[in-house]
């Protein structure tokens, strides 16, 4: 089944359309999960995710972004494992009285400041690169997320991986243009 005939059956008869985008994708989904998530989750907390991914799929797709299908299932996966990370790292930090910390066990050569910047500045990264639009948040996503070339980003976009490159070298000087503007150096 092709894209195209599952993003009609989406739109035109929602239950069908998502039983055909599940079988299709739900696999790649779970393969995108599972890398992602397998060190902190259970395989029951995976299937969920995938789940969650295919549901946001099926609400939010916009088939007028002229973008690939499976880009856009495979950026949404990634960034769903990435939250649930997120969310798990929240809900683990404990409130201890200050009386009961040895000021020894605080002594580490992991600098929480420079974690946070990184964490600010990747947000903000990723916050220009989405304002970008399609399909050069795609590309960029693929090559500097997935280590995908121009050959492998042009078959899931289906487009040449000549205009991938020339979209990538455009894209990142555009990239850097914004950065520069907001007085971030990378």
């Amino acid at each position: 089944m092709t894209d195209s005939e599952i993003i009609g059956k989406m739109f035109s008869e929602p239950d069908e359309g998502f039983r055909l985008l599940f079988d299709e994708y739900h696999q790649y989904v779970y393969t995108i999960a599972y890398n992602i998530l397998r060190k902190s989750f259970n395989s029951h907390d995976i299937k969920e995710c995938v789940v969650d991914v295919m549901s946001d799929v099926m609400m939010n797709y916009d088939r007028n972004n002229g973008g690939s299908l499976k880009a856009y299932i495979g950026t949404v996966a990634k960034n769903h494992a990435l939250d649930m990370c997120s969310m798990l790292k929240k809900s683990s930090v404990r409130n201890i009285a200050i009386d009961d910390v040895d000021v020894t066990e605080l002594a580490s050569d992991v600098n929480v400041e420079e974690q946070i910047e990184n964490s600010e500045l990747a947000r903000t990264i990723i916050k220009v690169m989405k304002g970008m639009g399609s399909p050069d948040y795609e590309i960029m996503i693929q090559k500097y997320f997935f280590d995908r070339n121009s050959s492998e980003i042009a078959k899931v976009l289906k487009l040449n991986p000549i205009t991938v490159r020339s979209r990538c070298r455009r894209a990142l000087k555009r990239l850097k243009a914004t950065l520069t503007e907001m007085n971030i150096k990378l």
